[in-house]
């Protein structure tokens, strides 16, 4: 029994031993992971994102332009028929061209407005100019819906006079 108990005890001296001595060991640790942010990586990256911003930048200023020409298209449009309702007024009686000038004051002030939205559309820088793509839109659909009774007025007043 006496054996059995020092091959125990040996065992266990053994083991704390060992125990002992792997406590003042480094624990071993893999070799770092590869990254893909090598030096030309990183160029690499920096250089897609810089295309990224091209690329959005074009498309913007395309958009833009695009947008520019739909709207200044419409409004030499809707100058023409204002241009046209001028000229009907004039020929028109003391009475009706009186509620044409005023009619015609008021179109000729939407217009205004509208083109100076345009203006501030036209001008804006590429990255600003969503801001004021509502405001130039809204206030030509606005333009284009108050010449819409004139315009409709002037063509009865068209029917009626060569009855």
């Amino acid at each position: 029994m006496k054996l059995e108990k020092l091959r125990a005890l040996g065992m266990l001296l053994s083991a704390l031993t060992l125990a002992a001595a792997g406590c003042g060991k480094k624990p071993q640790t893999s070799p770092p992971a590869p990254t893909n942010a090598s030096a030309g990586g990183v160029e690499k990256i920096k250089q897609e994102a810089k295309d990224a911003v091209t690329a959005t930048t074009g498309y913007l200023t395309q958009q833009k332009e695009r947008l520019q020409k739909s709207l200044s298209d419409k409004m030499t449009d809707l100058t023409k028929q204002l241009s046209d309702l001028k000229a009907k007024s004039e020929r028109t009686g003391d009475k009706a061209r009186s509620e044409w000038t005023n009619a015609l004051a008021a179109l000729q002030q939407k217009k205004q407005l509208a083109a100076d939205k345009l203006e501030q559309l036209k001008n804006s820088s590429s990255d600003k100019w969503q801001e004021f793509k509502a405001e130039v839109e809204a206030a030509v659909a606005d333009l284009e819906k108050a010449l819409k009774d004139p315009l409709a007025r002037s063509k009865n007043d068209d029917k009626s006079s060569k009855q």
